[in-house]
Formats: structure tokens, sequence, C-alpha cells
């Protein structure tokens, strides 16, 4: 692809690194975000406070281009992004990880689609596993139906090109977002008390309600390592358990609530007595903290929805019950669209995942 050489035609792209504890990945990272074909950028890392802050600073100070935002303590996911979306001056933000590497050509992608659908709203690509030819997510749908439903598109499959035109899906994957930096900034960046998990299925569900499209320009790839986390099953069971209530809570239809806590909040406690009792401590502190923010989050429901420009209506703004989500290319052609089905997906229920 042609570089876009021309700033003053070229509109600034803002592109966020979330980074925690794993100095070791951090400069493929920033290898493959200063390689990009597409030259106007601001690059911010947003470190969240660890025993590796010091080695990052310095990683960091390598990189003439690359500016560098210290949080005071570890912020998660959610802390970091939004740091880094308060702090971004181009026209669109991108959001990544610390352990994922950009395809050269990626944000070229991203803002060439960008400039030519100026009312989508959030952007994303094909994420890759580590050996950059099977995908881990290619975008995908999900469901607040009494047992949450999440199919991943394309996961599992080998890249091969079977996904040629953008299309539109209800979710994306938190590490790989490209928006309008305006729009997430109306939109408050990502939901600050989820830390991590659900973040970007929430996000996505705001999108929605505020009238713009979710699109995967598969044209744009990154690819991701299987780097190691810090975080311990009993923290990750707190963090998932409470999300997932605060999101059905947030976005479900009511005559959904009552079967999804009895399955989730009685049912899967009693499971965790007889199966997993490491997990019961955290399933009743997520309990605790659900109880004591369910009242900002049932206000915040029922509450005018964000205005955003060149916003479409889609139905009620307490619930997705109105949201029809557009499974096919958004090109005006007869492209084929990506294969929707167990072979070309993955359906998820990972609240008491370990990975």
């Amino acid at each position: 692809m042609t570089k876009l050489a021309q700033h003053s035609k070229s509109p600034l792209t803002t592109i966020i690194v979330a980074s925690y504890d794993r100095p070791n990945y951090l400069p493929a990272a920033l290898d493959s975000i200063v390689g990009q074909s597409y030259s106007n950028l601001e690059i911010i890392v947003v470190d969240n406070l660890s025993s590796s802050s010091d080695e990052i600073a310095q990683i960091v100070s390598r990189y003439e281009r690359v500016r560098l935002i210290q949080n005071p303590r570890n912020l998660g996911f959610t802390g970091a992004m939004n740091r880094g979306i308060e702090a971004a001056k181009g026209k669109y933000v991108y959001c990544t990880l610390d352990d994922l590497a950009l395809h050269p050509d990626c944000i070229a992608e991203f803002v060439k689609h960008a400039e030519a659908r100026p009312l989508d709203g959030l952007l994303s690509g094909i994420l890759l596993n580590e050996d950059r030819e099977t995908i881990r997510c290619a975008g995908g749908v999900y469901s607040l139906a009494p047992v949450f439903r999440r199919t991943i598109v394309g996961s599992g499959e080998r890249d091969c090109g079977q996904f040629t035109e953008a299309y539109q899906v209800n979710y994306v994957p938190g590490g790989m977002v490209f928006a309008p930096t305006n729009l997430l900034q109306r939109l408050g960046g990502f939901r600050r008390q989820f830390f991590m998990y659900s973040e970007d299925t929430d996000l996505s569900a705001r999108v929605t309600k505020a009238g713009r499209a979710i699109t995967i320009v598969p044209q744009a790839k990154a690819f991701v390592s299987d780097a190691p986390h810090g975080f311990t099953h009993k923290g990750i069971a707190f963090h998932k358990i409470k999300n997932l209530f605060s999101l059905y809570l947030l976005h479900a239809r009511l005559r959904v609530l009552p079967e999804f806590y009895l399955r989730y909040g009685v049912v899967n406690f009693l499971r965790a007595l007889k199966s997993d009792r490491a997990i019961v401590w955290p399933m009743i502190k997520a309990s605790a903290w659900f109880v004591v923010n369910a009242p900002g989050f049932i206000k915040e429901r029922y509450a005018t929805r964000v205005s955003v420009p060149g916003a479409v209506a889609t139905g009620s703004g307490c619930d997705l019950k109105e949201t029809k989500v557009r499974l096919d290319p958004v090109a005006t052609t007869t492209p084929r669209g990506p294969a929707w089905g167990p072979r070309s997906a993955r359906g998820t229920d990972t609240v008491f995942s370990r990975s």
C-alpha cells in the first residue's frame, strides 16, 4: 500500500498502548507502531504501576515519538485506556496493548475506511494469534439472553483471505479498537468501574445505543502474543462476575434479568460451593460490589442517552431489544459476507474461566 504521506490530508491518529508489567513484550509492540506506513501518528504508552514500571519507562525513552503516561497505581485496562483517550489530540484514536504487534498497514487501512465512512462508530480488524496464521477474533456478536452468549467470528480458522470486505458486528475486542476521538470522549471512554473484562462489550453496547455502527475492516490486522499476566484466578473471577452482572443491569431486557440473576447469582454460587470453592469468596465480594453500585447503573439505564453527531436512533435508550446487527458486508454491491455459523465462529460463556 502507498504511504499516506501528506499530513495535511492525513488526519492525526493517536495510538494508545496500555502497559502493565510486561516489559519483554513492549518493544515489539512499539516497533510495529513506529513502523506503520501511516506516519501522522501520536503515540502514547499508558503504564499502570507495577514492579516493572522503571524498566518500561526506560524502554519508552528509546523511542523519540512515544510519550509515556504513568499511572500512580494499577487502574486496570479501563483506567489506562481512559487516561490515553483523555490526552489524545488526534482526530482518531486506536486502542491496543503491550502484547500486540500491528501489521504495517493496520492504521492506514483504518483511516482509509473511517474517512470514507465517517458515521461508523467503532472499527476493528482481524486479530491473529502468535503464529500469525490463525484467527483469534474477527469481531463478534453477543446476546444478553438468560444465558450469556458471545460468538467470535473466525476463531480458530486459518487466515486465508476469507474476509474481503468490511462487515458489521455488535462486538469488538477492547485491545483492537479504532474510533473517532470525540466519540470515545463523549461516551466517557471505557467504563471505569469495570477495570477489566466485559468493558469492550459494554462499550460496544453504548456505541450501538448511540446509533453508530460497529464495523470490521478485515485488511487491518494485528498479532497477539501469548503473554503472561499477573492476575490471579480469584481476581479474574471477581471482575468477570461483577462486570457481567452490571452489563446485564445496564443493557439487557428487563424480562431477562430474573432468570439471568437466578442462573448466574444463585445456581452458579451453589455449584461453586460443590466444585470450585476457590471462587466462592470472589463471588460474594462481586455480589456485594454489584449491590453497592447497582443504584448508579439503574439511574444510568434510564438516563437520556449521550448525544453523538451523526447518530441514528436505534430504539429505546435502556435496552438493546430494538437493535439490529447487520451481518452482511457494508459495501453496496452483492459480495459474500463472512460465514456465520459453527464452523466460522465460537460461542463463549466464560464467566468462571481460569484463562
